[in-house]
């Protein structure tokens, strides 16, 4: 009787032992649990704070007076070109020999013979990706608002495309027909306004949205050669072409410009590299806001002679018209806070 009561003490003394055991455990998991909480929430904490720094050193870098620079590539649309100008048949031409073909003298009287303006001649031109470079001087304290000058240079090397022109009475004559952009450039001024968002990106990204109104001088380096055919084929042309003409060809050599107005939309993200250094990386679509034109420019040679009629006469002359000019360009730059 004692053993069994003994017996049953014990397993209660070992129950309650072990009891107090696992109330132990769950004591010691529920501290070192809270503990777990408490550093997350500490790490959670340094990182908004270590966050906020740098969101807040960010934004100072980019307010105050500022300088900067940019270069990248450029991508311009296809310019589409018309080309005007007043021709003088080939009969007509007076610095020709005086020539009998077939009871048909050569070259016609000069009062037979009037300048003509021929059909205008259109033509596509696909430029090659370019360049652009920029410097800017500004100023970002308004707010989110941010103002700035700019002048940008760009830069495209252009193509040589055949010419072909309805209705022209000499387009049999010619074996080439060509005409090329060598070579197009931009040099614009921009008065430019940003907003500039003071929400990150990525933590250190900063945003921003701008456009731009300016003054753009265009040039175009421009070239086109005629060069008539031989002297069998012209003179089996009805009527014949004379003769002295054959092989000779009409060239155009000219740097042409004009100054138009321009706009340009941009789009971005800045990041702070230093207390006063910014890193930008800009998207911007561009374009003219009129018609590019310049005429009235002699020919360099017209048939192997000088660019007019007849030995002393008036010029004759030929133009150039494009659409309006637009393109596209990605650039990266840096930009000094003062």
């Amino acid at each position: 009787m004692v053993l069994r009561v003994q017996s049953v003490n014990s397993g209660q003394s070992s129950t309650t032992l072990s009891e107090k055991s696992n109330d132990t455990c769950c004591l010691h998991r529920g501290f070192a649990m809270m503990g777990t909480i408490r550093f997350v929430l500490s790490g959670f904490a340094v990182a908004v704070l270590f966050t906020a720094t740098l969101v807040a050193a960010a934004q100072d870098a980019r307010r105050g007076f500022y300088a900067g620079i940019e270069l990248g590539a450029a991508e311009s649309r296809s310019i589409k070109s018309t080309r005007t100008n007043v021709g003088i048949p080939t009969n007509c031409d007076q610095w020709l020999p005086a020539v009998e073909i077939g009871g048909l003298n050569l070259p016609l009287p000069a009062d037979q013979c009037q300048p003509r303006t021929l059909p205008a001649s259109t033509s596509q031109f696909d430029p090659d990706t370019g360049w652009l470079a920029s410097v800017q001087v500004g100023y970002a304290g308004l707010g989110p608002l941010r103002i700035e000058a700019e002048y940008q240079h760009r830069r495209h090397d252009g193509e040589k495309v055949s010419l072909f022109v309805p209705g022209d009475p000499k387009q049999k004559e010619f074996s080439v027909r060509d005409e090329e952009i060598d070579r197009l450039m931009s040099d614009s001024l921009f008065a430019n306004l940003y907003y500039d968002f003071d929400q990150p990106l990525l933590t250190s990204w900063f945003p921003y949205v701008g456009a731009g109104i300016g003054l753009s001088r265009i040039e175009i380096d421009y070239s086109a050669i005629s060069t008539r055919r031989d002297e069998t084929t012209l003179l089996a042309l009805d009527p014949p072409r004379h003769p002295a003409a054959a092989n000779q060809s009409s060239i155009a050599d000219k740097t042409l410009s004009d100054w138009l107005w321009s706009y340009q939309l941009m789009v971005g993200v800045d990041r702070a590299l230093a207390e006063h250094m910014v890193l930008n990386v800009k998207f911007r679509y561009g374009s003219t806001l009129g018609d590019f034109r310049d005429d009235g420019h002699p020919w360099v040679s017209l048939r192997g002679h000088a660019s007019t009629v007849a030995p002393g006469g008036a010029p004759v002359q030929y133009g150039i018209s494009t659409r309006r000019q637009s393109y596209w360009g990605l650039s990266l730059g840096l930009r000094y806070h003062f």
